[in-house]
């Protein structure tokens, strides 16, 4: 047997006995006959955007209990229309955008044969959209996805290639532009923009919040999908790129600021035809680092051709690589970690073609088996963060205590529903108060309060 193999299943053999037996369970989390393309999901407010076959853009609630969409079909809440289609340079579709300002979403529409960056920002009753004709030509569009952020962004790139633009929420009318660089993708949780340049060489980041923006080179490889993000469990930033022609992962630990070194490295856990890794995206949960990827026939993550969806640790030390899709050969496309208060789960589409040539694009859930409960020993001066909502389930009437501290300004209140619609709002100038939920219909409902940089959620269930 190659070393390489013994190297593989000594990995397999520790991982089972460091995490314990798991039997992948990966289910339909939509219904049957639902075409969901490339959807987002939002777990503080339990719901999720997508783009829909006739490019209409729609909000779907999660259930709270089983994380299933509702309705199951996808279609909650109808945003806008006029997406940008499938190909034609760019296949996203929409993001979040959030920050204290409110949830938004950006996407692209083609317009008369254009292609335009819009936003559309969550208001009472529904959604304000807005068409950005100042920045004809945007190929997609990322955006910073934080609540705490006073303001949040969104980048894009154009036809000619020649480098990152990216606009804040804050004023819709002014781009910011860095020349050389492409790939960009926003670090997660903050505003410096993850890149390349040279030609998709030398992968970095770009601190788009200096008056004059700079590039940080992280390594001299040719790469592909760069993130960067905070590590629970070292303190440290961590940086991840793929690289040897899509069939490596990389990450890179920044040791002090702006000295980065080589962190983990790891091959596709498979053997030819599936050595490619593709749609890598790290995640947080129970207080750790991990990477979700497929393991895949060629280096396109939409080929066409089947592919398996896995987990794996982010730390050299930790033996986790964990199949999590099923055993059926499947066309599976853009992975995408959830992470819950209790658990983690990986979303992934599933692309069937039927006889007729017809694609419809399935959404399926995977178990990850890991549990998002922090094991270390708590700070005894952290302060409880919990809603207190009483009585709940409700008929009602809700007590509400909020443990707000140095309230800044009266308190934002949003009620939501499963389906993402905004069904209640007001302003409290207390961390105590009483919610009259009486004229809605039973059913799950999440609670957002929203004070400064201070955010805190609640699952309300009415029932009569």
């Amino acid at each position: 047997m190659k070393r390489t193999h013994t190297l593989l299943l000594l990995a397999l053999f520790n991982s089972f006995f460091s995490y314990g037996q798991f039997v992948a369970k990966d289910i339909l989390a939509v219904s049957p006959e639902a075409s969901v393309f490339d959807p987002e999901y939002n777990t503080v407010l339990n719901i999720v955007c997508w783009k829909s076959d006739d490019n209409k853009l729609w909000i779907s609630g999660l259930n709270p209990v089983t994380h299933m969409y509702m309705p199951s079909d996808g279609k909650g809440t109808f945003v806008t229309g006029d997406l940008s289609p499938f190909g034609g340079g760019s296949s996203n579709g929409p993001e979040w955008m959030l920050s204290s300002q409110g949830t938004e979403l950006v996407y692209n529409q083609t317009i008369g044969g254009i292609r335009y960056p819009g936003v559309a920002k969550q208001v009472i009753g529904g959604w304000e959209c807005e068409t950005l004709f100042q920045f004809p030509g945007a190929l997609y569009s990322m955006a910073t996805n934080n609540y705490s952020d006073s303001t949040a962004l969104f980048l894009y790139e154009t036809a000619e290639g020649n480098g990152l633009h990216w606009v804040r929420n804050t004023n819709l009318n002014k781009s910011y532009f860095y020349p050389g660089v492409t790939l960009g993708f926003f670090a997660r949780g903050e505003h410096q923009m993850c890149c390349a340049t040279d030609k998709y060489k030398k992968p970095g980041f770009v601190e788009t919040e200096n008056s004059l923006p700079y590039f940080t080179a992280i390594s001299e490889d040719t790469i592909g999908a760069p993130f960067m993000w905070n590590d629970p469990a070292t303190s440290t930033r961590l940086f991840m790129y793929r690289t040897n022609n899509d069939r490596m992962l990389k990450i890179f630990q920044e040791i002090v600021p702006d000295q980065w070194v080589l962190y983990n490295k790891f091959d596709s856990p498979l053997a030819i035809p599936f050595q490619y890794i593709t749609s890598p995206e790290p995640y947080t949960c129970g207080g750790k680092s991990y990477i979700s990827f497929m393991a895949s026939q060629s280096g396109n993550a939409k080929d066409g051709l089947p592919a398996q969806i896995w987990i794996a640790g982010a730390n050299p030390a930790d033996s986790l690589m964990r199949r999590v899709s099923d055993t059926n050969l499947a066309v599976r496309v853009d992975p995408e970690p959830v992470v819950f208060s209790d658990s983690a789960f990986i979303y992934y589409t599933n692309v069937i073609t039927n006889e007729l040539a017809t694609v419809r694009y399935n959404v399926r859930k995977c178990n990850t088996g890991l549990s998002n409960v922090y094991t270390s020993v708590p700070d005894p001066k952290a302060t409880n963060t919990e809603i207190s909502a009483y009585p709940n389930p409700s008929a009602g009437l809700v007590n509400i205590s909020c443990p707000i501290q140095n309230a800044t300004g009266p308190s934002k209140v949003t009620i939501i529903d499963n389906a993402g619609k905004i069904v209640d709002y007001l302003e409290v100038n207390a961390s105590t108060f009483q919610l009259n939920l009486g004229s809605l219909p039973p059913g799950h409902y999440n609670l957002l309060i929203i004070n400064g940089h201070q955010r805190f959620t609640k699952d309300i269930l009415l029932a009569r």
